[in-house]
């Protein structure tokens, strides 16, 4: 196989090292650029990578048209996304923009090597757990999830974990009240009547796991 180049866009610098000392023991695997946070995803030269190893979980990622941008304009880079996210909405709408993969970072060294390998092949890659979310996104009722942006999925979320609007507003970097205005929507949306109400609908829509 030639060699194969990356780009690597994780927020969090530990992680980020990992992986290129991951990618740098592999054989014909090279690194072409890094990126800690969107502005400088943005400045990588992605008209000389092969694979971009994008961290879904970056903030502000969500807010941007990262994903489907590069999807459209590079047409030889592909997308491998890592999470911590296990909502299967989430991983659904990464695919369906243009993800070639995903991949939690829970998983082996020897799996994010399998899921490059595989990617550069022109196939897709999705971990077993991966997978099994997709089939359960598939399942789901589809009218009324997809109803809710991606936004308001994960602040969903957020709730059913008893997160306050503060903790919410702080972990999504979005202010208290864009969190009141999420809650106040998807009270519209799925008729519920309070944030019980919520949890009930993300429970029975595979939303949340309790």
């Amino acid at each position: 196989m030639e060699s194969v180049n990356i780009l690597i866009a994780i927020e969090y610098q530990i992680v980020r090292d990992g992986i290129k000392k991951i990618l740098h023991d592999a054989p014909d695997i090279a690194v072409a650029g890094c990126a800690k946070n969107i502005d400088e995803l943005m400045e990588l030269p992605f008209e000389d990578g092969n694979i971009l190893v994008l961290d879904l979980d970056m903030p502000n990622l969500e807010n941007s048209l990262t994903v489907p941008e590069l999807a459209e304009n590079y047409n030889e880079l592909s997308i491998l996304g890592i999470s911590d996210n296990e909502n299967p909405f989430r991983l659904k709408q990464f695919m369906q923009s243009g993800g070639a993969g995903y991949l939690l970072k829970k998983r082996s060294a020897e799996e994010l090597i399998d899921a490059i390998k595989q990617i550069y092949d022109g196939g897709r890659y999705l971990c077993d757990k991966a997978l099994s979310l997709l089939v359960k996104a598939d399942h789901s009722n589809k009218t009324t999830v997809l109803d809710l942006t991606e936004r308001e999925v994960e602040v969903l979320v957020l709730i059913c974990q008893e997160l306050t609007n503060r903790e919410i507003a702080d972990k999504l970097g979005i202010s208290v009240r864009t969190v009141d205005a999420h809650r106040r929507n998807m009270l519209q949306k799925t008729g519920a009547k309070n944030t019980a109400g919520l949890v009930k609908y993300a429970i029975k829509h595979h939303i949340f796991s309790p």
